[in-house]
């Protein structure tokens, strides 16, 4: 009797999903982009071009280096764990166990942290140091059109970790994944699963990919074949979660934005019904040169007091050269803004680290 399952995150899966799967659904880790730097070229890379072949590092949408401000972006996502992520953790292993420790030794022993590696960079060594240092759960990715590393699929589980095989669903490699699959199913705890999407690239055209409407990005036969595939996962035993691009764009991210949004929320914010930030926002007419030279320019007292009282209670945001304000406040007071110089909005934005703007209305 088939055990496949649809889940309540719009996924399906046969078994137990592994621990990160269970808090990654539930927007519960955030993510740890450790280097843009890896030894594959695969055509379906989903990584930007910000990022692809670049050694930069990246918790969740801000760059930075600092561990301070990595532990900062994981407290307001009210994170449980990270998923550290690339081009390939392994080319630069002392870094990526550098962060390992360090997490650990700040959120305790419970902090789940799982990894994704291709199979290039994979040595034993290599996956000691990764053990060592604390790492709860390990996923590699196999090269579907080529058997030539397959064999380290091996060394992962001489450690006592959770060991799970990730991969895209390519449409037209059945036979090449179902011989994968096989080949692992001795060797892994779980296989992910996952639901191919859109890259802007010449090899998705040469091999006839289309997304399957006007409203994803999802690749037309991707889903069907990997439900034929976790049937074949089911009959062999294997856990198996196929993951679907409606979870990872509709669900996972919404769930850890919502918990973000939740510490975020400043006393001038209005929620929108689809779960982000309304914000008033009051520009000078030229926002430009440096930030310095920005700040000079904008009185912050002029709009804030009246006869030595408090008019209009503000917020100055450097980071994107604006003044913060209660969206009905402005609203009612547009004119006074108005002739003061400055130029008034109504923004709707992401609640993440980059404030990404989804709708700007002038007033």
């Amino acid at each position: 009797m088939s055990k496949i399952m649809k889940t309540k995150y719009c996924s399906f899966k046969t078994g137990n999903l592994s621990e990160g799967c269970k808090l990654c659904v539930k927007g519960r880790k955030s993510v740890l982009f450790i280097t843009g730097i890896c030894p594959k070229k695969c055509f379906y890379c989903p990584i930007s071009e910000i990022k692809k072949d670049k050694d930069v590092i990246y918790i969740n949408e801000l760059k930075t280096s600092k561990f301070k401000e990595i532990s900062n972006e994981i407290d307001l996502c009210s994170s449980k764990g990270v998923g550290i992520t690339g081009g390939d953790p392994l080319a630069r292993i002392s870094r990526t166990c550098r962060f390992i420790i360090k997490l650990k030794q700040k959120y305790g022993a419970d902090f789940h942290i799982h990894l994704y590696t291709s199979l290039v960079l994979a040595s034993e060594k290599k996956l000691k140091q990764l053990y060592d240092s604390g790492l709860d759960e390990i996923r590699f990715h196999p090269d579907l059109e080529s058997e030539k590393f397959w064999n380290k699929a091996s060394l992962f589980k001489k450690f006592n970790w959770d060991v799970g095989m990730e991969i895209p669903i390519l449409p037209g490699l059945y036979d090449n994944t179902k011989r994968l699959i096989l080949f692992v199913k001795d060797k892994v705890d779980f296989i992910n699963l996952n639901e191919l999407e859109y890259s802007d690239n010449d090899t998705y055209n040469e091999r006839n990919y289309r997304v399957k409407d006007s409203l994803s990005y999802a690749i037309k036969g991707s889903l069907n074949l990997g439900k034929k595939l976790l049937n074949l996962c089911d009959k062999e035993g294997i856990p198996c979660h196929l993951c679907t691009a409606k979870l990872k764009d509709s669900v996972q991210l919404k769930n850890r934005m919502d918990l973000r949004l939740k510490n975020v929320k400043k006393w001038y914010d209005i929620i929108s019904e689809d779960g982000n930030l309304i914000r008033g926002v009051i520009y000078p007419i030229k926002p430009t040169g440096t930030k310095e030279e920005y700040l000079k320019k904008v009185n912050l007292n002029s709009l804030r007091r009246s006869n030595g009282k408090i008019k209009y209670k503000t917020e100055l945001d450097k980071s994107k050269k604006r003044i913060l304000i209660n969206p009905i406040t402005l609203l009612n007071n547009v004119d006074y803004f108005k002739k003061k110089g400055l130029v008034p909005a109504i923004v709707k934005e992401y609640p993440t680290s980059d404030q990404f703007e989804l709708e700007v209305d002038f007033l």
